[in-house]
Formats: structure tokens, sequence, C-alpha cells
């Protein structure tokens, strides 16, 4: 994608918030520059979720690592999580917050422009980065629904 009038190269991996892929995310973090942690506004348990993603994200990454929560499906009528809540516990945590649906895509554009100029913003992520492609904005996606 072209960001800010510079070409970036994004590599994505999307754990889909499995359990099951617990144990395999501390080798996806190694390098990343960018985590995105998604919870569906539709269920509570996903937003709840992502406070052990995000405990897990900090022991494993640089605290220079950019970090962005994604509230998902806002097309759904039936919210069980508050923007306003959401927009806390980023604060809190020192996360981009954007909510967005992937169905009608709305927003969807625009998170991905705002984690990769956050990155571009961060030298130190990519300047010496240790998966070297030419272009920074590689991390993590990863879903708690």
């Amino acid at each position: 994608m072209v960001v800010e009038g510079r070409a970036v190269r994004l590599a994505i991996w999307d754990t889909a918030g499995l359990e099951r892929f617990r144990t395999l995310t501390p080798s996806y973090y190694r390098g990343a520059q960018g985590v995105v942690l998604v919870y569906d506004v539709t269920r509570k348990d996903t937003f709840t979720g992502v406070g052990k993603w995000l405990n897990q994200l900090e022991m494993y990454t640089s605290s220079s690592v950019v970090k962005m929560l994604v509230g998902n499906k806002t097309d759904k009528p039936d919210r069980d999580v508050e923007r306003k809540e959401a927009l806390q516990f980023a604060r809190k945590h020192s996360l981009l917050f954007i909510e967005t649906s992937a169905k009608t895509e709305d927003g969807v554009q625009h998170a991905f422009e705002e984690l990769v100029i956050k990155i571009l913003q961060t030298p130190d992520l990519w300047e010496e980065s240790p998966r070297q492609g030419g272009s920074p904005a590689q991390g993590i996606f990863s879903r708690a629904e």
C-alpha cells in the first residue's frame, strides 16, 4: 500500500485469537513493528479477552512496537461493547483505536494506514529491523473473536 507517498509492504499474520495459537504467538511477535488486537463489538467476552493478549504482547515485544485496538462488526445492531469503554481501555494502555466493519469495509483501510503512519514515525522500529525487506510495517493481526 502507499501511505503518505511511501510504498510499504505489509506482512500480516492472523492468529484469529484462538487459544491453540497462544503458544505460537511469541515467535510471531519477534520482529513485529505493529500489532492489531481486534475484538467483536457485539461480544463482550472478546473485548475482555484483549487484556490477556495485551499482557502476552508486552512480554514478547519492545515498548516501541505500535499497538492498535480495533472494534470490529460495527455494522451489526446488537452492540455489547460501547465505543467509550474501548476508547478508555485504549488510552489506558497507549493503544491506537479505531472501529471497523470488515463486512462493509468501513474503517479497515484507515486502520492499516494509521498503523503504518505510526510505524513510519517510529524509526527505531524499522531502521535496524531484523526482517529487512526494504519496507517497514510488518506485524501481527490478532482477533479476539
